[in-house]
């Protein structure tokens, strides 16, 4: 994450800090991302005794349940949080797939430079970059973990009306 191990003498105390904060923040914004990919699959699952694996075949059978008899007056909400994934989607994939790295200037302001690859075609790749701070990771989490809550919700309440939890 930095250039210097953690533990040398050279790190300081903040940079320690902003290291374990992207970590965190890391971990929130790719559990958030997570939870919501289990519901859509889940629903899917349970209705139309399918599993779609990408994504996109998830929030494609989430809209299909939208359309269904009894599922009509969930249909704007679901395709609300359907639609309101992708805006998710590059922070997830630079969070769980990519490099962060700190950079800290001689003041002592900080950004994180994050590098990924994707694929450009068969065969093909390029290196993607991107910078934030802490200050927007933790905006972009706090946004992902509303986001995250009001899908649970939402299922809870489709699972909770329509019968579709079992007392175990």
């Amino acid at each position: 994450m930095i250039d210097k191990p953690l533990n040398s003498d050279e790190v300081t105390d903040e940079q320690k800090k902003l290291v374990d904060d992207i970590i965190y923040l890391r971990g929130r914004i790719i559990t958030s991302y997570s939870q919501v990919e289990f519901l859509l699959a889940d629903i899917a699952v349970k209705l139309e005794l399918k599993f779609p694996y990408p994504i996109a075949a998830r929030l494609k059978a989430t809209k299909r349940i939208a359309q269904l008899k009894g599922y009509e007056t969930y249909r704007g909400e679901l395709e609300e949080v359907c639609d309101a994934l992708a805006d998710f989607d590059d922070i997830r994939k630079y969070m769980a797939h990519g490099w962060a790295n700190l950079e800290v200037d001689r003041i002592g302001n900080h950004q994180f430079q994050l590098l990924m690859y994707e694929r450009t075609g068969e065969g093909k790749f390029e290196m993607m970059s991107a910078t934030s701070t802490r200050e927007r990771l933790q905006d972009a989490s706090d946004n992902i973990t509303a986001y995250t809550a009001k899908v649970i919700n939402l299922f809870r309440r489709i699972y909770f009306e329509k019968g579709l939890e079992q007392p175990e």
